[in-house]
């Protein structure tokens, strides 16, 4: 049983916003389990990730192309989603190559996180063994999907800024209490 969602998020710097905001979100997730977040454009990380996030802004640019081909390559599950923009010529060519993706538009941060919350949830529900999702976490996960749901279509509009970066999103570790706690780990400030 994996004890950690491995999770790639790819995408241009005009994305950094995007990615800080989904570190938050997955710092917050309802469930469990560990994440680790890899955004580095190598084989490797593409390679040992269980699935895999494309953000598309107006224009596509290196190293995304080269991610989404070794995610495709390792077979991974692809999300795809891109702001409803207009785009470069290459980023025009680049979704239209890419037509075979299911892409979620969206036209602000808060429906992004809205979107990724909702497919994480129905991935760990749709994997829910492999990852040690318990019956109680299944059913948190269910009303978490039903509440995204009714705040999408309630609020279509809703606007939020951008995050602060605080480093969330250059990638991380975010630890499941209880099971990716090393034998006698505290947390910082923590009475040893």
């Amino acid at each position: 049983m994996a004890s950690q969602i491995r999770l790639f998020i790819s995408g241009g710097p005009d994305q950094e916003p995007a990615r800080e905001l989904l570190g938050r979100a997955l710092a917050e997730f309802p469930v469990n389990v560990g994440w680790v977040i890899k955004r580095t454009p190598d084989v490797d990380s593409a390679a040992e990730s269980h699935l895999f996030l494309m953000l598309l802004g107006a224009d596509i640019t290196a190293p995304v192309g080269l991610e989404l081909y070794w995610a495709r390559r390792t077979e991974k599950p692809i999300f795809a989603y891109r702001v409803d923009v207009s785009r470069t010529p290459a980023g025009q060519v680049f979704v239209q190559e890419n037509a075979g993706l299911e892409w979620r538009r969206y036209s602000e941060l808060g429906m992004l996180r809205r979107y990724v919350i909702a497919d994480l949830s129905r991935f760990l529900l749709a994997h829910a063994e492999r990852y040690g999702v318990t019956m109680l976490e299944a059913q948190r996960l269910h009303v978490q999907i039903a509440a995204l749901e009714k705040a999408s279509a309630t609020e279509p509009g809703a606007t939020s800024a951008p995050p602060k970066p605080l480093g969330a999103s250059g990638g991380g570790v975010i630890l499941a209490p209880g099971k990716d706690e090393p034998r006698g780990a505290r947390l910082i400030g923590e009475p040893g």
